[in-house]
């Protein structure tokens, strides 16, 4: 899809060589820059998983020599990935004023800790750290009271496709404009991105707001199990009306006096029989289940190998390994992609593609204005991707059924999945609603669902209707395991994915059962693959006049979280490191302290000098860390270790969500969006995630009411108001 483009990427860090890789499996030449000696990580896991695909030079950045040939190579690319604050760039010539003058073609993304043009964004971008100061802390359910760090590494995954997205946006702008330009983001938006499921104020209507929780331990269990053999089973029924009773395994417990109708009594019942009993009964009567593996296990899972989201790779430094691809399926292939370069493989080759084309229009006044996304999607994973493109200028109209989107109750999820849309509510099961659904597949340039495949072919949204009526439409779905194994047609949700992903066990901390994992990660990974995807394709179609087929999925995303673990070739899955059970941090030098005054601090102390300034203000025995730190006052301790020049930051967290929509700050960084609707008043959730520079972010429709935009929709497509009355005394449009 994306083979005329030329992206330069510096960086050691999680985000940045995720987004290169994405952009890499999908087809861009992405040329990694290595200090001397190359990336410290090279020989690990990490390493060989995220830099799949990519070209490798090695010089220094920082000598006059190292700085000509960057500037060199910037001179024919279109895009920069790198992770340098403001200053940092600055110093190297490389802020955004330097590079529009040099190279107005390039887009230049740099994704830093705090957004770019916030206090904090020369402050350490160490996720630990950015998490204690945002306040998220909070917001994970842990064994203990107080502030729960997580394992899974939201700002860093959310970060990188947020880069990835955010870069083919600017792209798509500079095929009209010709010019190129800032589309940065950072680990705090990152988390922001993942936060409107629980972060979002409403001034009005069934949720005004969601409520603090107590100070006290949360170890949350939703419909998570454990069985006669130890294993832990994850089953996912939003409407929490399945009857357990009528599962035949269930008849033989309830046969020996378990009794079912208390929480305890299902608990006590389930622990009677092994997993695999469980999973074929639940499996048989259609619910969503799976185990919750350890982490990296998936990529042993027969759907995952069938689709391609774990491949074989011959690694130059690790050898024959299982690896977790990039979760796109792209008119119907995978790209497997070429093992992590050896330090300088093809490094020295000049780009071979011819340059990307480029437009002279002006440019348009949002980063995505006048791209047209018609969303038939539901509850998260898929249509929250959609919202994403909206925010940032794509007009995107939402097909829902006239009792609307099964989300809906399940109200801040809903808001999060249907900010920046329109609404028009149409009853796809009745055969008179297929002109309409004609008209609006024909106004698109992109169409995306995330139906099962059989009911999405019962309302004619296969790839192959849509191509009949509109043959330049792309397609995109999102699936919950891929299309090409045995199990495209089953159900799936969040949590059992996170479950198959073991991020339910590595978030409990080690040796803790497993918890359930809050907000739903996967289902919002899984939107955020879908944007890279609908951001690509806008590329493609408008670059190449090509209307791709694209896909993700549940299983896919969940596969390449494992990005920090292979199976090796003794079959054995590599090293990593946990989360402690105590759920504080990694280790003595990457946690958080409680202090005398009952605050918390975050420290992230990886080199050895400043490790070795952590033992001067803690004492030499690493085991005693915590206990002196308890003696000394908070803001005390952090002036210490600031002066000392050891990353570390406050641990915000009491009424955390709160304190961040009051900030006049972050409202005047434009982090929060507040918008009047129908039903909710204001609605207050994050909001920029991106910042283009002069381009704005401008937030213009909270979460459509059903159908609030059915008539002005269908006037648009064509019919006049006699018609829509009739439909609508037909109960066809609502």
């Amino acid at each position: 899809m994306l083979v005329d483009l030329r992206i330069v990427e510096i960086g050691e860090g999680m985000a940045v060589q995720v987004a290169g890789l994405m952009l890499a499996g999908l087809g861009a030449d992405v040329l990694k820059i290595e200090r001397p000696g190359g990336d410290p990580s090279r020989g690990t896991a990490p390493f060989a998983n995220w830099n799949r695909g990519k070209r490798s030079l090695e010089f220094d950045l920082d000598t006059p020599e190292g700085n000509a040939e960057l500037k060199r190579r910037l001179a024919d690319a279109d895009a920069l990935l790198h992770q340098f604050t403001p200053a940092q760039a600055r110093e190297r010539g490389l802020d955004d004023a330097a590079l529009a003058s040099a190279f107005p073609r390039l887009v230049v993304c740099g994704i830093t800790g705090s957004p770019h043009d916030h206090p904090d964004v020369e402050r350490s971008d160490d996720e630990l750290l950015v998490a204690a100061r945002l306040g998220v802390l909070y917001e994970n359910d842990g064994h203990r009271p107080g502030p729960i760090v997580y394992r899974y590494r939201q700002g860093s995954w959310a970060a990188a496709h947020l880069a990835a997205g955010g870069v083919l946006a600017r792209l798509v702008a500079r095929l009209q404009s010709g010019r190129g330009g800032p589309a940065h983001t950072s680990l705090m938006q990152g988390y922001l991105s993942t936060m409107p499921m629980v972060w979002t104020r409403n001034s009005a209507g069934p949720m005004p707001n969601p409520p603090t929780f107590p100070l006290a331990a949360r170890p949350t269990a939703m419909q998570l199990f454990q069985c006669a053999d130890g294993d832990w089973l994850q089953i996912m029924d939003p409407s929490q009306q399945f009857d357990y009773g009528s599962l035949p395994t269930m008849w033989e417990v309830m046969a020996e006096g378990v009794e079912i109708d208390t929480p305890e009594g299902v608990i006590e019942a389930f622990r009677r029989r092994p997993l695999d009993a469980w999973l074929a009964d639940l499996r048989a009567a259609d619910i969503a289940v799976e185990p919750a593996f350890p982490m990296g296990e998936v990529l042993r899972h027969e759907e995952a190998s069938a689709n391609g989201y774990a491949i074989p790779v011959e690694d130059p430094a690790l050898g024959a390994t299982i690896q977790p691809n990039v979760p796109f399926h792209v008119d119907g292939r995978i790209i497997a992609g070429r093992a992590a370069p050896a330090l300088g493989e093809n490094g020295e080759a000049d780009w071979s593609q011819p340059p990307a084309p480029v437009g002279s229009n002006g440019a348009p006044a949002e980063v995505l204005e006048g791209v047209r996304i018609l969303d038939l999607g539901m509850f998260l994973a898929g249509p929250m991707g959609a919202s994403l493109l909206g925010d940032i200028g794509a007009e995107v109209i939402k097909v829902e059924a006239l009792t609307g989107d099964r989300i809906r109750f399940m109200h801040r999820y809903y808001q999060a999945a249907a900010r920046s849309k329109r609404s028009i509510a149409l009853d796809l099961t009745r055969s008179e609603a297929q002109p309409i659904l004609e008209r609006l597949i024909r106004w698109a340039e992109i169409v995306h669902h995330n139906m099962r495949f059989k009911g999405a072919a019962k309302l004619g949204l296969t790839e192959e209707n849509v191509r009949r009526i509109n043959p330049k439409a792309a397609f995109n779905y999102v699936s919950a395991y891929g299309q090409l194994g045995e199990r495209g047609n089953w159900p799936g949700y969040d949590s059992i994915f996170n479950a198959i992903a073991g991020w339910e066990f590595e978030n409990a901390g080690e040796g803790n059962r497993p918890v359930f994992n809050r907000p739903g990660t996967m289902d919002i990974t899984s939107a955020q693959s879908c944007m890279v995807e609908l951001a690509a394709s806008l590329y493609a179609s408008r670059a190449h006049g090509k209307a791709h087929a694209t896909q993700t999925s549940l299983l896919g995303v969940a596969t390449f979280t494992q990005g920090e673990r292979l199976i090796g070739p003794d079959g054995e899955l590599s090293e990593t490191y946990h989360l402690t059970a105590d759920q504080t941090g990694f280790s003595p030098y990457h946690r958080i302290f409680e202090c005398a005054d009952g605050r918390w601090i975050a420290v992230a102390a990886h080199k050895p000098a400043q490790r070795a300034e952590l033992r001067s203000a803690l004492g030499e025995d690493e085991a005693s860390f915590a206990a002196v730190a308890a003696q000394r006052p908070a803001a005390g301790l952090l002036a210490t270790l600031e002066a000392a020049g050891v990353p570390c930051d406050a641990v915000t967290f009491e009424d955390a969500m709160n304190r961040f929509f009051d900030d006049p700050r972050n409202r005047e960084l434009n982090l929060v969006s507040a918008l009047p609707q129908p039903l909710y008043g204001t609605v207050e959730q994050p909001g920029a995630f991106w910042n283009f520079g002069e381009t704005p972010v401008v937030f213009k429709r909270a979460c459509p009411a059903i159908g609030e935009h059915t008539d002005e929709i269908m006037r648009e497509i064509g019919y006049s108001q006699a018609e829509v009355a009739q439909y609508r005394e037909q109960k066809i449009i609502g």
